[in-house]
């Protein structure tokens, strides 16, 4: 089990990807002929960007912001506004393109294009990467690990950090994995036809039960001493509603002891300096030797 800062019993990790209107540009071509697909992701800057900031800085809880460039270029006073709050920011790549497709040179060419931008507006390089939608291919960790990127909160090996491997080895790279579970898309991401999201189907979870999934979920995580990330996008998550449901959470959170909240950043560093390597059998290197194989 990993020894967590301050004799905390699990650390918590809140993350929002910022990608508003990409997100409906990566579903459907059709997306940018439509203003009121387009809207949805709007509002996620004006209103539920603005309104998630303030709760966070209301219950004192940092936060990790993985923004795309694209995002970045037509946005900036939002990333503005997340800088001057004192959150960790971190990479999501350039726009809708797979890194598993692209080959380990070109991989690396649009992923240091993503980071550049971001730290010219930010003033410092990013450390952290979550890969855009997409597979990312064998080499992921060595790009990372090639480019100074310290972590990544992109896969789901494991319920606690690890580090990334290639060809057998540590990348250097820390992992700090996440959950589709503990995401607000697959329970209140919603779009009618014919950019429609989910695809086919028509669900909208009640506040009540996604609310009752995380309170399970997390106190699991608690009793085992494990890392709980959270994986938010404020188009989706930061409407009023929804954003008593995260308020509550984190309420619920915090009345359990020996809780750590740190951004991703954070975690990695710590798992870096008191984590050790990857024990064997542990699936980042049973999937590496896959790999090999």
């Amino acid at each position: 089990m990993i020894t967590w800062p301050g004799q905390a019993r699990c650390a918590v990790a809140v993350t929002f990807d910022l990608d508003a209107e990409l997100f409906w540009h990566r579903l459907h071509p059709g997306a940018a002929e439509r203003p009121k697909t387009l809207s949805l992701g709007e509002y996620g800057i004006t209103r539920g960007t603005p309104r998630l900031l303030d709760l966070l800085g209301e219950s004192d809880v940092p936060a990790s912001w993985f923004i795309p460039m694209w995002t970045l270029e037509r946005h900036p006073v939002a990333v503005e506004r997340i800088r001057e709050r004192g959150h960790e920011i971190a990479c999501r790549g350039v726009a809708d393109e797979v890194l598993g497709a692209l080959e380990p040179e070109r991989q690396a060419e649009t992923v240091d294009r993503a980071a550049c931008a971001l730290e010219k507006v930010t003033g410092s390089r990013p450390r952290g990467f979550r890969a855009p939608p997409g597979r990312v291919g064998e080499g992921f960790g060595d790009v990372l690990a090639q480019l100074g990127f310290g972590w990544s909160s992109t896969l789901f090996g494991d319920d606690v950090p690890h580090y990334l491997e290639s060809g057998g080895t540590s990348t250097g790279v820390v992992e700090v994995p996440r959950r589709w579970e503990h995401t607000d898309h697959p329970y209140f991401a919603y779009n009618g036809g014919p950019v429609a999201f989910p695809p086919g189907r028509s669900r909208i979870a009640s506040h009540e039960v996604v609310l009752e999934e995380w309170k399970t979920a997390f106190d699991a995580y608690h009793r085992e001493g494990l890392c709980f990330v959270l994986c938010l996008e404020p188009q989706v998550i930061g409407k009023p509603g929804r954003a008593l449901l995260l308020e509550e959470l984190l309420r619920h959170i915090r009345s359990r002891p020996g809780v750590w909240f740190a951004t991703c950043g954070q975690i990695a560093e710590h798992f870096r300096r008191h984590g050790g390597q990857n024990p064997p059998g542990h699936p980042e290197r049973v999937r590496a030797t896959w790999t090999e194989n």
